[in-house]
């Protein structure tokens, strides 16, 4: 029996600096964009190259085993010297991988390639590869055995093997924590109703939340995301205040602190998963998301979406000497 088994996509991450790189500003009428702008026609050299494994769904499952829980990952990879390292690492981290293996040759593991401007803005190119073709006939479904699945962005046919998980979860009565993306949020809510209705937990960032509402108030998000199904509902919203909402619709308002950040992927995947170790062991909501700023803002310190997270007595001992405030309320 598992304490989570984690859903989602496994890449690997070749993060690129060029301080030839900068970022631009476009203004029209009605919508303002930033962009990263190179020299057209240039031969630039890079000042950094470094690769990382990354994607949600390994990013989450090494977080909860760091975290101390009983923790398996389920996604696929390419029979590719990528997908071998991704696999070697999970040993590593004590993670058990219940996924598939693709027997296709051309079909490679997931990589994503991460811009970065000298003003650290960044951008990720991502090619998908075999994290699309996620096949539910594939698992074995009697080691599908634990307490939660964490879900994560998944999309094409691996979607579908996302809903079919839910319809598991639903008839053992497993409990879900959802982390989607842009990608997902995008497609609007009823796209995503079969996984919503049976979220306990969800949280997403402030941008994916107004996907899903169409409104851009996050107090108002979270009551409108509350009444599509899930019962724990946290918004972030980068360098600003975090909303949530629990069972009893008392309302959070956490401040993270101000530090100085490195690079950003990863963070989210961190933060959601280190939110759900802290409940799992504690029950306590305001403890839990304390302990998850600390583990986010670890991983934003530095580059690599793993690289910096914390066991859960480094974390706690952290959190201990911090001064994240929280602000509680109830609303209706």
């Amino acid at each position: 029996m598992y304490d989570v088994i984690a859903i989602g996509s496994s890449t690997i991450d070749a993060f690129v600096y060029t301080d030839r790189a900068e970022s631009i500003v476009i203004k029209t009428i009605n919508n303002e964009e930033t962009f990263i702008s190179y020299p057209l026609g240039s031969k630039l050299l890079i000042n950094e190259l470094d690769f990382f494994t990354g994607g949600g769904g390994t990013n989450a499952s090494v977080c909860l085993a760091r975290m101390g829980l009983n923790a398996a990952y389920i996604g696929k990879v390419g029979n590719d010297s990528n997908g071998t390292r991704i696999l070697d690492e999970l040993h590593k981290e004590n993670v058990d991988f219940l996924g598939e293996i693709s027997s296709l040759p051309m079909e490679k593991t997931g990589y994503s390639i991460i811009l970065d401007s000298i003003e650290h803005n960044r951008t990720i190119l991502s090619f998908r590869g075999a994290n699309d073709t996620l096949n539910y006939s594939k698992l074995s479904k009697e080691k599908l055995k634990t307490n939660w699945f964490y879900l994560s962005t998944m999309i094409g046919k691996s979607f579908k093997t996302l809903e079919h998980i839910t319809a598991c979860a639903n008839e053992n009565k497993v409990r879900i924590i959802f982390n989607p993306n842009n990608y997902l949020c995008e497609k609007g809510a009823r796209y995503l109703e079969k996984i919503l209705k049976n979220t306990e937990i969800l949280i997403l960032n402030n941008e994916e939340a107004s996907l899903l509402t169409g409104k851009n108030d996050s107090k108002v998000n979270i009551l409108a995301l509350k009444e599509l199904g899930p019962e724990i509902v946290i918004i972030t919203d980068g360098k600003k205040p975090i909303n949530c909402i629990d069972y009893n619709n008392n309302h959070y308002v956490v401040y993270p602190l101000d530090i100085k950040v490195v690079e950003t992927t990863g963070a989210g995947d961190s933060f959601s998963s280190t939110f759900l170790a802290g409940f799992i062991k504690t029950k306590d909501i305001e403890f839990s998301l304390k302990l998850a700023i600390v583990n986010s803002h670890s991983v934003l310190k530095y580059k690599g979406a793993k690289n910096k997270l914390l066991t859960y007595n480094d974390a706690v001992k952290i959190l201990s000497d911090s001064k994240i405030r929280i602000e509680k309320n109830k609303i209706s």
